[in-house]
């Protein structure tokens, strides 16, 4: 099966959570849009769990075979579970601290709780620069074909980039440090690391193509070399945290 767009970031995702949710472990995905992650597990060998509030992704989700259920958290019942994973999704919970508070209650006493997000607010204007001139270097700007309404077609047409970037971001979004917060005053044990983002930006933006694929895989390669060289300011997060 050709690989798509949507697998590179799926699988860097899987990769994290692979490495510390319990082998073979009962999983709970919150926020799994159309299950391409929960199935990725499922292959893995863990048993997953996976809810979103998108009626229309819970469909495809479980057309896939996923055991998806159309639900939202923290009201969403479930027995307890070896790992709880946030996948970009806690930024968008209103109770944030309700958030986590049922996420402990849920976790078995050897459980995990895995956050993948974003630090939104870290990008600097070099690193948004460096953003920007890729997307209109020749390799990318004849490939690119954003919605209209998008982020990348936004910054792309702006006179000010971060302005830009500030006004598509700044929308009653909970910072890393209100999640980093809400975490301490539940569980334990919680460490944060950074992670490559930018990436992700691109995926809806090109038209999918076994070329396109190409293309963000080498963008993800040049993105961790520039974060590694000190060249620009990593703004994806990954929370780890037990009780």
């Amino acid at each position: 099966m050709p690989r798509r767009l949507v697998d590179i970031a799926t699988q860097h995702t899987a990769d994290f959570i692979s490495s510390h949710a319990p082998k073979g472990g009962a999983v709970l995905e919150i926020g799994c849009g159309q299950g391409d992650l929960a199935q990725v597990l499922e292959t893995s060998g863990f048993k997953v769990t996976a809810i979103d509030g998108d009626k229309d992704a819970i469909v495809a989700a479980r057309a896939r075979g996923v055991n998806a259920a159309n639900a939202t958290w923290p009201t969403y019942q479930s027995d307890k579970v070896d790992a709880i994973l946030f996948t970009r999704s806690l930024h968008h919970m209103h109770e944030l601290d309700a958030a986590i508070s049922a996420a402990r209650a849920r976790l078995t006493g050897h459980g995990v709780l895995l956050i993948e997000d974003f630090a939104f607010d870290k990008a600097d204007a070099r690193t948004i620069n460096w953003f920007v001139a890729k997307l209109k270097s020749d390799r990318f700007a004849r490939r690119l074909s954003p919605p209209r309404d998008s982020f990348v077609a936004n910054i792309l047409r702006a006179n000010d980039p971060k302005a830009a970037w500030r006004h598509d971001h700044d929308h009653d979004l909970h910072t890393i440090e209100a999640m980093q917060t809400a975490v301490a005053a539940q569980f334990g044990q919680s460490s944060t690391h950074t992670a490559p983002y930018l990436y992700r930006y691109l995926i809806p933006a090109l038209p999918e193509s076994d070329e396109a694929v190409i293309l963000v895989e080498d963008f993800l390669s040049q993105e961790k070399d520039m974060i590694a060289s000190g060249g620009i300011t990593p703004i994806g997060r990954r929370i780890i945290a037990s009780p």
